[in-house]
């Protein structure tokens, strides 16, 4: 086995960076994160990750809200002084233009995609807060909805997320290598002629 054991590094990659936005002391917040996953799609479950420290994390506990804004690569700059600020000396509402829907988090309308959720469930380990959100409703800018069906957006590349690694760089992504449901089939299909 030619594998080298590098310490405990959870190295799934990559990351998506995003910006997380809640209700702190009357006024809109955000935080930029790396720690946001889907947890299933039916229901729409997903989860992030925070500082229990953070500003923004006492909002979503006090409002049991949040909500999940994509950014692009176009917007890194703003993204990553968003990380590097407390919204406790900075007002990040100020950055951007905002609007909510129903579940009451604020929501950057400068990021194509949005997720308005709300907090199914909260886990506390070490000095990390763990939400587990159901999204209430999902907003996309309307260039990158397909016309023919409204739950079909753009590829990946034109969204142009961020993307983070643990190199501390961000990066962008790359184009289609296949399609879900469809490699494996060929895969059977090919190795069945093999076998």
């Amino acid at each position: 086995m030619n594998k080298r054991a590098i310490g405990t590094v959870p190295l799934i990659y990559p990351v998506p960076i995003v910006l997380v936005g809640a209700m702190v002391e009357g006024r809109g917040n955000f935080s930029t994160i790396g720690d946001a996953a889907i947890m299933g799609i039916r229901p729409a479950l997903v989860c992030i990750s925070m500082n229990r420290t953070h500003f923004t994390t006492g909002g979503i506990q006090s409002s049991n809200a949040f909500s999940i804004n994509v950014p692009t690569t176009s917007q890194v700059s703003v993204v990553d002084y968003c990380g590097i600020v407390s919204g406790k000396t900075i007002n990040k509402a100020d950055l951007f233009t905002l609007f909510y829907g129903d579940g009451g988090a604020p929501m950057i309308e400068e990021c194509p995609v949005n997720l308005d959720c709300t907090v199914e469930k909260e886990i506390q380990i070490e000095h990390r807060c763990i939400f587990i959100g159901r999204v209430v409703q999902t907003y996309v800018d309307e260039k990158f909805v397909d016309e023919g069906d409204e739950r079909t957006v753009a590829e990946m590349p034109v969204l142009d997320p961020i993307m983070y690694a643990l190199d501390n760089r961000y990066y962008r992504v790359g184009g289609v290598i296949g399609t879900g449901y469809n490699e494996g089939r060929q895969y059977r299909e090919s190795s069945r002629q093999d076998g």
